[in-house]
């Protein structure tokens, strides 16, 4: 397989675990009765269409010229891609008390998804000798950890406190 063949399969990939986080985050959304959650479920959704286009902008670019497109929206951005960010696993997490059922359920959901998705672009910047498609793949290793850390921290507040994070 060519480089830019496994690239594309790559990016596919990428963009449909982002397809699946917005269905996943709407249906989540319609699930909570809270209003804290469902807009920030809805917020996520929102934030996944995002990643979805950027991704479809790299791979048209790839195949019509075979050169990664610099994307204004991920120059600068700089992720510690050292660490996972989800060490403990989801059996770690399910040791704490319970609070609603549905809605510690969704979050677990959610971060298993955003860890699947921080894993792969955290290891395709790693792996990229393109500076724009390094960029390209931090600057969404560095959303995916920013949503990562918003679901857990609504995660402890409900485990913890019984309510979601202000």
């Amino acid at each position: 397989m060519t480089d830019t063949k496994r690239v594309l399969a790559v990016l596919e990939q990428a963009k449909c675990l982002e397809q699946e986080g917005q269905e996943f985050y709407r249906k989540a959304a319609e699930s909570t009765a809270n209003a804290k959650g469902k807009e920030m479920f809805l917020n996520l959704a929102r934030e996944e269409v995002l990643h979805e286009r950027l991704i479809q902008r790299e791979m048209d670019s790839l195949k019509a010229s075979g050169e990664w497109v610099k994307l204004a929206e991920a120059t600068g951005v700089k992720c510690d891609l050292s660490q996972p960010i989800f060490p403990r696993g989801r059996a770690g997490l399910k040791k704490a008390v319970r609070a609603d059922a549905t809605d510690t359920e969704a979050l677990l959901t959610a971060l298993e998804m955003e860890t699947k998705s921080y894993d792969l672009y955290r290891k395709e910047a790693e792996a990229a000798k393109d500076a724009a498609a390094r960029e390209m793949y931090e600057f969404l290793a560095s959303q995916e950890r920013t949503h990562f850390d918003l679901l857990m921290i609504n995660y402890e507040s409900l485990v913890q406190f019984g309510g979601w994070a202000d």
